[in-house]
């Protein structure tokens, strides 16, 4: 399982409004709840932000990466979203954040939660593809970088 194969137009936000680390998790949340109204806002952010304390999920390069198995999704969930600014999401490199992948899975689905994360990684270790994603100005741009 890749990226493109769980990331939909309606969970892609460009741009996030939120300026702070927790904010951007939990307007990411949002976005995941308001499109799938199935999903209990508090358990999810409950699950991200728990995963969240046992150490960062800003990885570098302006990438961060909140994730969490979770029971209170029932299926593998993404949710991305760019900023216009980096900001501080206590990543890995010590530089801020612009480019938030928000993964979630399911208890069961170690296998597959794990290869949407590899994909991530390797989605974004182009500094060309950075760059064109820090440009995008629509959910539609993201989408067909990530494509072509």
């Amino acid at each position: 399982m890749t990226l493109t194969d769980v990331l939909e137009k309606d969970l892609v936000k460009v741009p996030l409004q939120a300026t702070t680390k927790s904010a951007i998790i939990e307007e990411l949340v949002d976005i995941l709840v308001r499109s799938r109204h199935k999903y209990n806002r508090d358990d999810i952010l409950a699950a991200v932000l728990a995963r969240e304390a046992l150490g960062s999920t800003g990885l570098s390069d302006g990438v961060a990466v909140p994730h969490a198995k979770t029971s209170a999704v029932d299926a593998i969930e993404v949710v991305m979203g760019i900023t216009p600014t980096p900001i501080d999401f206590d990543a890995q490199d010590g530089k801020g954040s612009q480019f938030f992948f928000l993964v979630l899975a399911p208890e069961k689905e170690s296998g597959a939660y794990i290869e949407v994360l590899v994909s991530i990684a390797r989605a974004t270790v182009s500094p060309v593809m950075r760059r064109l994603l820090a440009s995008a100005r629509s959910a539609d741009e993201v989408l067909r970088l990530f494509i072509d």
